[in-house]
This record gives structure tokens, sequence and C-alpha cells, in this order.
């Protein structure tokens, strides 16, 4: 079985966005994800698919779509049916797994993580509309590995000042 990464980004109150969209702009994230996550295959559910728009599918990663529609067919992605079942097609040709949300594939992925991949955001988002949050990060079943992991804030890009932490299960 590949190892399992899961990578996200979050406001200061564990926002992810509003379900469809993202609430920040933070163009050195946006490289670091990208830097992370090329020539490993790429999990994500239905809504994130959908909201990356034109930008789908990320390149030079296999993406794989989560969905419960039988009849879904993404342009240029795979579909999965289960969460189990699209980390079984991702691993069957790579040692190493990422997992890009959204929150309900977050939720669903935990148990099979080995690893989270967090970008904290010095900012704190507002939104007329829904909001969807993070998972909660257990430190009885995450450890932060310092080695991997900032200490202070990286530079303001974009929205933000920003640093990433990396978990590691116990």
């Amino acid at each position: 079985m590949a190892v399992v990464k899961m990578i996200w980004a979050q406001d200061a109150e564990g926002k992810l966005g509003s379900g469809s969209e993202m609430l920040w702009h933070v163009p050195a994230d946006f490289r670091h994800f990208k830097q992370s996550t090329v020539g490993f295959p790429l999990i994500m559910g239905r809504k994130s698919w959908d909201a990356l728009g034109r930008f789908a599918p990320l390149p030079q990663r296999r993406n794989i779509v989560v969905t419960r529609n039988r009849d879904f067919i993404p342009e240029g992605g795979e579909v999965a049916f289960s969460i189990e079942e699209a980390i079984s097609l991702a691993s069957a040709d790579s040692e190493l797994v990422w997992i890009a949300g959204g929150a309900h594939i977050y939720e669903q992925a935990m148990p099979f993580a080995d690893e989270l991949v967090v970008t904290y955001l010095d900012l704190n988002v507002s939104t007329a509309g829904p909001v969807v949050y993070a998972p909660q990060i257990d430190p009885a079943v995450w450890e932060v590995v310092k080695a991997e992991s900032d200490a202070d804030w990286r530079e303001k890009s974009g929205d933000a000042r920003w640093k990433v932490v990396v978990y590691r299960r116990r």
C-alpha cells in the first residue's frame, strides 16, 4: 500500500473554503501544492474537481475523482466510487498518493492517512455563503514533524502570510 498524504490550506479558524471555491489567493502556497503533488496520483471529491473549472485536470498528476454519480465521467480524470477504491487505484502504480479534498473526502480519508501537510494562513476570511472546515487534528494521533515544518510565518504572498506544518501519524 502506498503512503497516503493529505494536503490542504486553512485560515485561522480552520476554514477550507465555501464548498465550491477558494476564499483566498496565496500564490506561493499554490506553488507549494504543485511542487508537492506533481508526479503523483491526486484524489479529490467531485465538488473539488468541479471547483477547478478550466484548470481540471491538474497537469502531471493522475486525477482521481471520488463521486457517487455512476454516470459522471471527468474529462482527463478517472472515477472512483469510494475513498477506498480511489486509494487502491492510485496505489497500483505509485508509492505515494495525495488527498486534495474537499472536506468530506478529508474526513473519509483520515483513517488511511500517514501524513498531513497543512498550510496555515495568517488571515480570517468571511463569507455570506456556506463554509467548510478542515478536519480536526488529534495530537494523540498526530505529531508535528519539526524538521519538515515551518517554525515561523513565510513572507506574505497575495492575501496572507503562511506556514506549512507536517504531521505524521504516531
